[in-house]
Protein backbone atom coordinates (compact mmCIF):
# COMPACT_ATOMS: atom_id res chain seq x y z
CA UNK A 1 0.00 0.00 0.00
CA UNK A 2 1.12 3.42 -0.67
CA UNK A 3 1.83 6.48 2.08
CA UNK A 4 -1.20 6.09 4.47
CA UNK A 5 -2.04 9.53 4.95
CA UNK A 6 -5.44 10.49 6.67
CA UNK A 7 -8.02 12.51 4.20
CA UNK A 8 -8.38 16.10 4.59
CA UNK A 9 -11.70 15.83 6.31
CA UNK A 10 -10.10 13.69 9.28
CA UNK A 11 -7.68 16.46 9.79
CA UNK A 12 -8.18 18.49 12.80
CA UNK A 13 -9.08 22.60 11.61
CA UNK A 14 -8.27 24.27 14.33
CA UNK A 15 -6.41 22.54 16.83
CA UNK A 16 -5.89 23.31 20.47
CA UNK A 17 -2.62 25.74 20.67
CA UNK A 18 0.09 23.90 21.20
CA UNK A 19 2.15 24.75 24.90
CA UNK A 20 5.41 26.77 24.34
CA UNK A 21 7.54 25.04 26.85
CA UNK A 22 9.64 28.29 28.83
CA UNK A 23 12.46 26.18 29.85
CA UNK A 24 15.97 25.55 28.96
CA UNK A 25 15.94 22.59 25.95
CA UNK A 26 19.32 21.68 26.71
CA UNK A 27 18.53 20.33 29.58
CA UNK A 28 16.51 17.89 27.69
CA UNK A 29 18.65 17.98 24.73
CA UNK A 30 22.48 17.41 24.46
CA UNK A 31 23.62 19.32 21.22
CA UNK A 32 25.81 17.38 19.29
CA UNK A 33 26.23 19.61 15.65
CA UNK A 34 25.48 22.41 13.98
CA UNK A 35 24.24 21.53 10.54
CA UNK A 36 24.03 23.75 7.05
CA UNK A 37 20.89 22.25 5.10
CA UNK A 38 20.89 25.41 3.46
CA UNK A 39 19.70 26.55 6.53
CA UNK A 40 21.38 25.62 10.00
CA UNK A 41 20.04 22.67 11.97
CA UNK A 42 21.14 21.49 15.47
CA UNK A 43 21.68 18.34 15.45
CA UNK A 44 20.64 16.91 19.24
CA UNK A 45 19.89 13.93 21.51
CA UNK A 46 17.75 12.97 24.36
CA UNK A 47 19.66 13.48 27.25
CA UNK A 48 18.48 10.79 28.79
CA UNK A 49 17.21 8.20 25.43
CA UNK A 50 20.24 8.47 23.39
CA UNK A 51 18.55 7.60 20.48
CA UNK A 52 16.61 9.62 20.51
CA UNK A 53 17.77 12.22 17.69
CA UNK A 54 16.39 15.50 16.65
CA UNK A 55 16.71 18.68 14.56
CA UNK A 56 16.25 21.91 16.41
CA UNK A 57 16.05 25.12 14.59
CA UNK A 58 16.49 28.44 16.75
CA UNK A 59 14.08 31.84 15.42
CA UNK A 60 15.11 35.41 17.07
CA UNK A 61 10.80 36.43 16.65
CA UNK A 62 8.36 37.99 18.08
CA UNK A 63 6.35 35.91 19.97
CA UNK A 64 3.31 36.17 17.99
CA UNK A 65 5.01 35.34 14.72
CA UNK A 66 6.19 31.70 16.13
CA UNK A 67 2.23 31.45 18.00
CA UNK A 68 0.87 31.91 14.44
CA UNK A 69 3.44 29.59 12.38
CA UNK A 70 2.88 27.02 15.24
CA UNK A 71 -0.40 27.19 14.83
CA UNK A 72 -0.32 26.50 11.01
CA UNK A 73 2.16 23.92 11.06
CA UNK A 74 -0.02 22.05 13.60
CA UNK A 75 -2.93 22.80 11.41
CA UNK A 76 -1.34 21.50 8.23
CA UNK A 77 0.18 18.10 9.42
CA UNK A 78 1.01 15.26 7.03
CA UNK A 79 2.78 12.22 6.34
CA UNK A 80 4.76 13.58 3.85
CA UNK A 81 5.97 17.01 5.77
CA UNK A 82 8.22 17.06 8.63
CA UNK A 83 6.35 17.05 12.20
CA UNK A 84 6.93 19.62 14.57
CA UNK A 85 7.66 17.98 18.55
CA UNK A 86 8.25 20.46 20.64
CA UNK A 87 8.51 24.45 20.73
CA UNK A 88 11.05 25.97 23.68
CA UNK A 89 11.58 29.82 24.59
CA UNK A 90 14.92 30.26 25.94
CA UNK A 91 16.45 33.62 26.56
CA UNK A 92 15.62 35.75 23.99
CA UNK A 93 15.50 32.68 21.53
CA UNK A 94 12.37 30.16 20.51
CA UNK A 95 13.24 26.90 19.81
CA UNK A 96 11.49 24.72 17.65
CA UNK A 97 12.01 21.09 17.37
CA UNK A 98 11.69 18.90 14.50
CA UNK A 99 11.89 15.01 14.12
CA UNK A 100 14.81 13.47 12.41
CA UNK A 101 15.55 12.76 9.28
CA UNK A 102 18.70 11.20 8.15
CA UNK A 103 19.95 12.88 4.55
CA UNK A 104 18.47 14.75 1.68
CA UNK A 105 18.07 14.02 -1.60
CA UNK A 106 21.12 16.04 -2.85
CA UNK A 107 23.25 13.75 -0.60
CA UNK A 108 21.50 10.55 -2.34
CA UNK A 109 22.45 12.52 -5.58
CA UNK A 110 26.08 12.67 -4.88
CA UNK A 111 26.06 9.00 -4.49
CA UNK A 112 28.19 7.33 -7.24
CA UNK A 113 25.65 4.38 -7.65
CA UNK A 114 22.79 4.02 -9.59
CA UNK A 115 19.35 5.20 -8.77
CA UNK A 116 16.96 2.32 -9.91
CA UNK A 117 13.39 3.33 -11.55
CA UNK A 118 11.09 2.10 -8.38
CA UNK A 119 13.49 3.96 -6.58
CA UNK A 120 12.49 7.03 -8.29
CA UNK A 121 8.95 6.69 -7.80
CA UNK A 122 9.43 6.29 -4.06
CA UNK A 123 10.97 9.17 -3.82
CA UNK A 124 8.75 11.51 -6.18
CA UNK A 125 5.16 9.46 -5.15
CA UNK A 126 5.10 11.29 -1.47
CA UNK A 127 6.49 14.74 -3.12
CA UNK A 128 3.69 15.22 -5.18
CA UNK A 129 1.14 13.91 -2.36
CA UNK A 130 2.51 16.49 0.00
CA UNK A 131 2.10 19.11 -2.61
CA UNK A 132 -1.16 18.13 -3.34
CA UNK A 133 -1.68 18.50 0.46
CA UNK A 134 -0.57 22.08 0.56
CA UNK A 135 -2.39 22.77 -2.67
CA UNK A 136 -5.95 22.16 -1.27
CA UNK A 137 -5.02 24.47 1.76
CA UNK A 138 -4.00 27.11 -0.55
CA UNK A 139 -0.34 26.87 -0.04
CA UNK A 140 2.92 26.06 -1.86
CA UNK A 141 6.78 25.36 -0.79
CA UNK A 142 8.54 28.80 -0.89
CA UNK A 143 11.54 26.35 -2.30
CA UNK A 144 12.09 22.85 -3.77
CA UNK A 145 15.42 21.78 -4.34
CA UNK A 146 17.04 18.29 -3.73
CA UNK A 147 17.64 19.91 -0.59
CA UNK A 148 13.92 20.02 0.43
CA UNK A 149 13.42 16.56 -0.05
CA UNK A 150 14.19 14.72 3.11
CA UNK A 151 14.93 11.28 3.76
CA UNK A 152 14.24 9.51 7.01
CA UNK A 153 16.39 6.62 8.83
CA UNK A 154 13.10 4.28 7.86
CA UNK A 155 13.47 5.34 3.97
CA UNK A 156 10.19 8.08 3.87
CA UNK A 157 10.79 10.70 2.11
CA UNK A 158 9.08 14.46 3.65
CA UNK A 159 9.31 17.93 1.92
CA UNK A 160 11.19 20.85 3.32
CA UNK A 161 13.24 21.14 5.75
CA UNK A 162 11.29 23.26 8.23
CA UNK A 163 8.10 22.03 6.59
CA UNK A 164 5.21 24.25 6.42
CA UNK A 165 7.42 27.32 7.62
CA UNK A 166 9.08 27.15 4.94
CA UNK A 167 5.92 27.57 2.64
CA UNK A 168 3.76 30.79 0.93
CA UNK A 169 0.35 31.46 0.76
CA UNK A 170 -1.30 30.84 -2.70
CA UNK A 171 -4.53 31.29 -5.18
CA UNK A 172 -5.18 27.10 -6.96
CA UNK A 173 -7.87 28.55 -9.25
CA UNK A 174 -5.21 30.56 -11.08
CA UNK A 175 -3.69 29.35 -13.95
CA UNK A 176 -0.38 29.87 -12.92
CA UNK A 177 -0.66 28.56 -9.59
CA UNK A 178 2.28 26.69 -8.61
CA UNK A 179 4.17 27.41 -11.36
CA UNK A 180 7.56 27.74 -10.14
CA UNK A 181 6.83 24.46 -8.01
CA UNK A 182 6.31 22.33 -11.10
CA UNK A 183 9.17 23.68 -12.87
CA UNK A 184 11.05 22.38 -9.58
CA UNK A 185 10.13 19.20 -10.01
CA UNK A 186 10.90 18.97 -13.25
CA UNK A 187 14.45 19.89 -12.56
CA UNK A 188 14.67 17.77 -9.94
CA UNK A 189 13.29 15.00 -11.80
CA UNK A 190 15.75 15.57 -14.75
CA UNK A 191 18.84 15.73 -12.09
CA UNK A 192 18.03 12.42 -11.01
CA UNK A 193 18.00 10.76 -14.29
CA UNK A 194 20.87 12.58 -15.35
CA UNK A 195 22.53 10.84 -12.39
CA UNK A 196 22.44 7.69 -13.82
CA UNK A 197 24.77 8.57 -16.89
CA UNK A 198 23.05 9.58 -20.40
CA UNK A 199 24.11 6.02 -21.76
CA UNK A 200 21.29 4.69 -19.00
CA UNK A 201 18.05 3.04 -20.70
CA UNK A 202 15.10 4.53 -18.85
CA UNK A 203 11.61 2.27 -19.63
CA UNK A 204 9.16 4.02 -21.62
CA UNK A 205 6.72 4.61 -18.01
CA UNK A 206 9.57 6.90 -16.98
CA UNK A 207 9.72 8.90 -20.06
CA UNK A 208 5.99 8.78 -20.33
CA UNK A 209 5.53 10.49 -16.92
CA UNK A 210 8.62 12.92 -17.75
CA UNK A 211 6.89 13.85 -21.04
CA UNK A 212 3.76 14.61 -19.04
CA UNK A 213 5.42 16.41 -16.20
CA UNK A 214 7.36 18.51 -19.08
CA UNK A 215 4.05 19.64 -20.43
CA UNK A 216 2.40 20.35 -16.80
CA UNK A 217 2.26 24.15 -16.53
CA UNK A 218 0.29 24.79 -12.67
CA UNK A 219 -1.18 23.17 -9.51
CA UNK A 220 -3.91 21.81 -11.77
CA UNK A 221 -1.12 19.22 -13.42
CA UNK A 222 -0.53 17.25 -10.30
CA UNK A 223 -3.98 15.37 -10.04
CA UNK A 224 -3.17 13.74 -13.28
CA UNK A 225 1.15 13.31 -12.66
CA UNK A 226 -0.59 11.32 -9.14
CA UNK A 227 -2.29 9.14 -11.19
CA UNK A 228 0.06 7.97 -13.94
CA UNK A 229 1.51 4.62 -14.54
CA UNK A 230 4.77 4.96 -13.86
CA UNK A 231 3.89 5.95 -9.84
CA UNK A 232 1.82 2.38 -10.20
CA UNK A 233 5.31 0.89 -8.82
CA UNK A 234 5.30 2.56 -5.18
CA UNK A 235 4.69 -0.53 -3.13
CA UNK A 236 4.63 1.26 0.49
CA UNK A 237 6.90 3.38 3.02
CA UNK A 238 10.73 1.95 3.62
CA UNK A 239 11.54 1.57 0.11
CA UNK A 240 14.64 3.75 0.01
CA UNK A 241 16.19 2.06 3.52
CA UNK A 242 19.16 0.93 1.10
CA UNK A 243 19.64 4.48 -0.43
CA UNK A 244 19.17 5.78 2.93
CA UNK A 245 21.99 3.28 4.61
CA UNK A 246 24.47 4.12 1.38
CA UNK A 247 24.10 8.22 1.66
CA UNK A 248 24.90 7.50 5.51
CA UNK A 249 28.25 5.61 4.65
CA UNK A 250 29.28 8.55 2.27
CA UNK A 251 27.61 11.87 3.57
CA UNK A 252 29.56 14.67 4.37
CA UNK A 253 27.71 17.65 6.07
CA UNK A 254 29.70 20.83 6.68
CA UNK A 255 29.97 21.57 10.76
CA UNK A 256 29.35 25.06 10.62
CA UNK A 257 29.92 26.04 14.36
CA UNK A 258 30.64 24.43 17.48
CA UNK A 259 27.90 23.22 20.65
CA UNK A 260 29.89 26.59 22.42
CA UNK A 261 28.53 28.97 20.12
CA UNK A 262 24.29 28.77 20.18
CA UNK A 263 24.24 27.73 24.02
CA UNK A 264 23.73 31.20 25.65
CA UNK A 265 26.54 32.67 27.47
Amino acid sequence: ARLNCPPPQQLTPNPAPREILARNPWEMYEPCAGIDYGRIMVLARHRQNKANLVHIQMQAVERSAIEMCVQMIDRLAHCSIPRLLNVFQYADRFLLVWEPFECTLHEALALSCRIIEREVAQILWPVFKGLQFLRGHSRELASLTPRDILFSEEGEIKIGIAGIENSRQVDPSRADAMTSTVNALRSILEKIMQKNGSNFTWSQEIRSFQSALAKSTSARCLDKLVQHTFLEQVTGEGGLKVLVELANKAIFHEISFSTEDFLPR
